[in-house]
């Protein structure tokens, strides 16, 4: 069951027009906040985005599909975001914070499968114009963005052959995903 799961957890980069819902948003948050972190400390915060105005403001500052010459048109961009900020009350040194932040980010991804949608975690984007744009308070920084919503992506994962490993489209817009062999991840046993 949980490996169906993480296999169905894929990067989403084109969604559908199904609206996330406020509560189903809830939902999602009721699992972050279960989360390990280092420390307990428990220092990265959240801003929840479904209003359209704040979608709209979100949008053109992502950059996605870094391997790919294309970005989301409008029409088809997420229904909600989630914006994983660091607290500067809670410091963190940088590698717990962005062990944390992966933590956080897998598990909105894992509940967001669960429930129907897709997601795709943003690392590319302006930190200060995302955070001019929402009107964070300085105490705060946005470390990632995670996009939510109705997945309108067909995705496969293939083996990777030869080591390329490089994800890439077909001429039906089909999203491929090589994956490494067992045997190349594995470096020893003892």
């Amino acid at each position: 069951m949980i490996y169906d799961l993480i296999k169905n957890t894929r990067s989403i980069r084109s969604f559908g027009d199904k609206k996330i819902t406020k509560e189903e948003i809830m939902e999602i948050m009721k699992c972050v906040r279960l989360s390990a972190a280092s420390r307990n400390l428990q220092g990265i915060k959240y801003i929840t985005v479904i209003q359209e105005e704040s979608l709209k403001k979100v949008f053109p500052l992502t950059h996605w599909a870094g391997l790919l010459e294309w970005n989301p048109s409008e029409s088809e961009s997420p229904s909600a975001y989630i914006l994983m900020c660091s607290d500067k009350n809670l410091p963190l040194p940088e590698k717990s914070l962005y062990c944390d932040i992966g933590i956080a980010a897998q598990n909105i991804m894992l509940k967001a499968t669960e429930m129907g949608y897709g997601g795709c975690m943003i690392g590319a984007f302006d930190k200060n114009k995302v955070k001019e744009a929402m009107n964070i308070a300085d105490d705060f920084q946005v470390e990632l963005i995670i996009a939510l919503g109705e997945s309108a992506e067909k995705i496969k994962i293939i083996d990777a052959k030869n080591g390329k490993i490089n994800y890439f489209r077909d001429e039906n817009n089909v999203h491929y995903v090589p994956k490494r062999p067992l045997n190349e991840l594995i470096i020893d046993e003892k």
